[in-house]
């Protein structure tokens, strides 16, 4: 369990206020400039994602449990977790029949129950306790739902069955569904120990911050699970601060779905108001009815009907729009890795969906990934038609990320600097084929460095224990290599000149 230390930015940048629609949130309390930290903070707890068990201590995977209480995972690297914990579930004195029931059930809710009930236990965490239970839990929404017939199965069940829950702070149902609407509500998705993993945390003052699809702050949590909140814009005081609480590569109903249903409450920003998403389409059909370009049926927020901009009486059923989407997703998931099969299914679905559809971006990223892992093997010989598709496939994402994420954002460096990097290797091979002249590369280069200083730049603000912080050192050295080749052709220039 962590310690929950907070940085001195919030209390000096940030105004805790409250109000019906928001519930509590959080307001500049001064002026903040672009790439400025609100908050760096530690997790109230760790908790692995619903099956998975994990190490209590390092968070590893794990198969075995704790020798001792016999109620909480541990890895084979660590003998031990923390010891207050252990004596506490040891004082349970539980049967071996009922340890063998929440040994069974620790993959799905049990787990996070018991370590925020654990919380609740020591002198030294109650603060900690205290202060999440004022968190959001959206309870009576809850009520009834899949997720809260899920919790009462899957923890306090067992909980109550093994009479665990008559030993720790005499808690009932609805206590225990609290707890675990508060992790529902308010965690972020963290790095697990192993590549690829996640696990969630929960965090004292990043959980005030208010949701829009269109956020002021970016946030970036590093190898220590220690949040960074920034601002990503220019920020005036008494401005709300907003996060994003999903991918802002989404449609506006697949966000809007992901918000209510894990959430419970639905998104009225700008973007989610716009039937084209701020001119992106990125949930837009093409509406084949219509015989001129330019005719996108968009779903109305006010209506929920799906009808062309050019003429509303060309409409496509909610049920056609759904199953058609499934079906996409599921052809997108089996060609995942297979690029002819993604090219393939890219010219498919643009005869239904708007270039800019968040399906067609999706499809567009795995593209981009299978043809840098291509440039990046020389051995695959590759032609300058595949250094052009990837260049082309990165200026189309960057053309709605520059939207949908202005200002300081990590996908949008990423895609820029994976679009420089491609775009001078590219130069440098037409150049070594005498396809181009040393003029031509120089001019090529010049615009490479602007790209790869605007991508550093907003990069150098993730903190350095994160793939995007070594990812920004990576490019520094890119970056005064490609200044020497460009100084170096300045001066060849100059000689020839002379």
């Amino acid at each position: 369990m962590a310690a929950a230390a907070v940085s001195d930015d919030f209390a000096k940048k940030c105004e805790l206020q409250h109000n019906d629609t928001l519930g509590r949130f959080v307001v500049a309390r001064c002026n903040l400039s672009a790439g400025e930290t609100v908050l760096q903070e530690q997790p109230i707890v760790i908790l692995p994602h619903i099956g998975d068990r994990r190490c209590a201590k390092c968070f590893k995977l794990a198969e075995r449990f704790c020798s001792k209480c016999r109620l909480l995972a541990l890895c084979e690297d660590c003998a031990g977790h923390d010891e207050r914990d252990c004596q506490r579930l040891r004082e349970l004195q539980l049967s071996e029949e009922q340890v063998q029931l929440l040994q069974a059930k620790v993959n799905a809710e049990v787990q996070p129950a018991l370590a925020c009930l654990l919380l609740g236990e020591h002198e030294h965490s109650r603060p900690l306790y205290a202060e999440m239970s004022q968190m959001e839990t959206h309870l009576e929404e809850r009520r009834g739902t899949d997720i809260w017939k899920s919790h009462q199965a899957h923890a306090y069940a067992p909980l109550e069955a093994t009479g665990v829950l008559k030993q720790l702070q005499a808690v009932d149902e609805v206590l225990v569904q609290r707890l675990l609407g508060i992790l529902d509500v308010n965690v972020y998705e963290i790095r697990a120990p192993e590549h690829g993993g996640a696990m969630r945390g929960l965090y004292r003052r990043a959980a005030l911050f208010a949701h829009s699809c269109l956020p002021n702050l970016e946030t970036a949590i590093d190898d220590e699970r220690r949040i960074k909140v920034f601002a990503n814009r220019p920020i005036a005081a008494g401005e709300t601060l907003y996060i994003c609480y999903t991918s802002v590569l989404l449609g506006t109903e697949e966000r809007r779905h992901i918000l209510k249903t894990g959430k419970c409450f639905d998104c009225s920003c700008a973007r989610c108001q716009d039937p084209t998403e701020l001119g992106t389409h990125m949930s837009s059909f093409i509406c084949n009815a219509c015989a001129c370009s330019g005719g996108y049926v968009v779903r109305q927020p006010e209506t929920g009907t799906w009808q062309c901009l050019l003429n509303p009486e060309h409409k496509l059923k909610p049920e056609f729009v759904c199953n058609m989407l499934e079906r996409a997703k599921e052809e997108i998931f089996h060609a995942r890795g297979d690029i002819y099969r993604l090219e393939l299914l890219l010219v498919k679905m643009s005869r239904l969906l708007h270039g800019n559809h968040y399906l067609m971006l999706d499809l567009k990223q795995n593209i981009a990934s299978i043809l840098r892992q291509i440039l990046q093997n020389m051995a695959h010989c590759p032609n300058r038609k595949v250094y052009e598709r990837k260049i082309r496939v990165c200026q189309e994402l960057l053309l709605v990320l520059k939207v949908v994420a202005p200002g300081i954002s990590r996908l949008k460096a990423i895609a820029l600097y994976e679009l420089a990097n491609t775009q001078a290797e590219l130069a440098r091979k037409l150049y070594s084929e005498q396809e181009h002249s040393s003029r031509e590369l120089l001019a090529e280069l010049n615009q490479t460095e602007i790209m790869m200083r605007e991508a550093l730049r907003m990069l150098l603000f993730e903190p350095v224990a994160t793939p995007e912080g070594q990812m920004s050192r990576s490019m520094l050295r890119e970056l005064k290599e490609l200044q020497n080749d460009i100084k170096l052709l300045q001066e060849s220039s100059d000689d020839v000149v002379n």
